[in-house]
């Protein structure tokens, strides 16, 4: 897609932020990036995890209390990664929300803007010929 001086992508104003956020605080950058490498990668390991563990909670030969106990914390597992990969993702939804609404008012101002000076424009030469037209 083509490029507009007045028209930015959304993409941008996000990549904007990140750049800002590496430019003032590295440190707070580089946790971004290890969250957003674990939210993608590790979470679809533990549930893996979790079916494994879960699938031979179904044919251990154990008393029931035990089964229970393994069936809790493997649920707790998953419920302590994926609660907060989930506010993650929605975090990123909304900045992506965001970034639109603020893309959009940009080229509608724009707009807006160009559109006062067509209109100005117009009653300058509406002006002009009706002026011709008297004379």
């Amino acid at each position: 897609m083509d490029k507009h001086a007045h028209v930015r992508h959304p993409k941008e104003l996000i990549q904007e932020a990140k750049n800002r956020t590496c430019r003032d605080n590295r440190l707070l950058y580089y946790n971004d990036i290890v969250l957003e490498w674990i939210t993608n990668h590790v979470l679809a390991s533990v549930i893996l995890f979790d079916i494994a563990l879960i699938v031979p909670l179904l044919t251990l030969n154990a008393p029931d209390t035990v089964k229970i106990t393994l069936g809790v914390i493997s649920g707790s597992w998953i419920q302590w990664w994926a609660l907060p990969a989930l506010q993650r993702s929605q975090n990123k939804t909304q900045a992506q929300n965001e970034a639109k609404a603020a893309v959009d008012h940009e080229t509608l101002t724009y707009l807006a803007k160009l559109q006062d000076e067509q209109m100005t424009e117009l009653k300058g030469i509406a002006e002009i010929l009706s002026n011709l037209k008297n004379k």
